[in-house]
């Protein structure tokens, strides 16, 4: 008996080892899911930096109650899989969302996200948020827009004859 509580203690030990690393923890429930279907969704998001992992609930929440985390505690009911964000948490999110759609039967449970633990519904709206290269892309948009008008303005009183062009 010792030996199997020294193994269970070896996995919490792993899944917070896996939580500190972690930028993020989604919870995901996949219960009529095949393991074919799993291993198509855990080739896709490792692409993005995502481990997913299946694990007791009970061995999760002691390991989540070891780091402060125990809200989340309460979501994990039925057959989950765990997905840590190693690398952007956001573009995780948007992946495991985008095979949300393919996958009808995975379904967003809670998560752990910038410290904070997360229903599915608050998961739904971060993954609706654009990420770093697009906050990029519409900050660099809004700045050059007046410049990208002003040029317009002054192209069109050049071809109506109203100012010379030098």
């Amino acid at each position: 008996m010792s030996a199997l509580r020294d193994a269970k203690g070896l996995v919490v030990k792993e899944i917070s080892d896996h939580l500190n690393q972690s930028k993020a923890l989604y919870v995901l429930n996949y219960k009529t899911l095949d393991v074919k279907a799993l291993q198509q969704i855990r080739n896709v998001v490792a692409g993005e930096g995502v481990l997913l992992k299946v694990y007791k609930n009970r061995l999760v929440k002691l390991a989540a109650d070891s780091l402060k985390f125990g809200d989340i505690n309460a979501s994990l009911i039925g057959q989950n899989i765990y997905a840590f964000a190693k690398q952007d948490d956001l573009n995780a999110l948007k992946a495991i969302v985008k095979n949300k759609k393919q996958f009808p039967a995975l379904e967003l449970v809670a998560g752990i996200y910038e410290n904070k633990v997360v229903n599915a519904k608050e998961l739904e709206e971060i993954a609706k948020l654009p990420s770093y290269e697009e906050a990029l892309m519409i900050l660099g948009n809004s700045l050059i827009s007046p410049i990208r008008n002003i040029a317009i303005g002054l192209n069109m009183l050049i071809e109506q004859g109203k100012v010379k062009a030098e």
